[in-house]
């Protein structure tokens, strides 16, 4: 749904998906990463009418997150797109100032431990932090100042850092907006399979 609400509305189909293939109704309905990325970027780009609503979207977001974290690896593992959602999602839906920084900031950290920074990740996090807090998390690997086309090399990170993320396109030359458009795309369909799913667990 592209209408306001579209957070609670996936984060309610992720719980039924849930609920179904725990008890067994029907174990195809078992959620996986790319159903909680799902849920995440539709945290993300969703559009609250109230400030509410807003905190609402980001209680949905830490949710997501810390369920699937949780329960690995029964649901599969974070990858480098979940932290780059939830980065995305801070960005779009907290306003600037320390609480955002230091979320944004323990975000990326997580990402650092798992291993998955990549393009998308920092391309998310420079949208959620000021230059000051971007440009000192990025150290030695930031080669360009605030004002100018960023730029950066992720091969100056450590190995640990970037060890399972997708080695193609490790440069400042990051198509984030096309790869955002297409996990919202992702989004949409992942909705119209879950909610397929569990009509024909209901019906059945």
């Amino acid at each position: 749904s592209d209408q306001p609400g579209r957070a609670l509305q996936c984060h309610s189909i992720l719980q039924r998906m849930v609920e179904l293939s725990d008890s067994g109704e029907n174990i195809l309905a078992r959620p996986d990463i790319i159903t909680c990325n799902s849920v995440l970027n539709a945290c993300a780009f969703d559009e609250p009418r109230t400030e509410s609503e807003r905190e609402e979207i980001i209680k949905v977001m830490v949710e997501t997150l810390e369920m699937f974290q949780k329960q690995m690896p029964k649901f599969g593992y974070p990858d480098h797109a979940t932290f780059a959602q939830v980065l995305l999602a801070i960005s779009r839906q907290m306003p600037p100032g320390d609480k955002r920084y230091e979320m944004a900031e323990a975000t990326f950290w997580q990402c650092c431990r798992a291993g998955h920074v990549s393009v998308l990740v920092v391309s998310s996090l420079e949208q959620a932090l000021s230059w000051s807090r971007f440009a000192a998390l990025m150290g030695s690997a930031l080669r360009s100042k605030e004002g100018e086309k960023t730029s950066y090399d992720l091969k100056l990170f450590p190995r640990s850092w970037t060890r399972h993320a997708p080695k193609k396109g490790n440069s400042e030359k990051s198509r984030a907006s096309r790869k955002r458009d297409r996990g919202y795309q992702v989004t949409k369909r992942t909705l119209v399979q879950s909610k397929n799913q569990i009509l024909n667990a209901e019906e059945s």
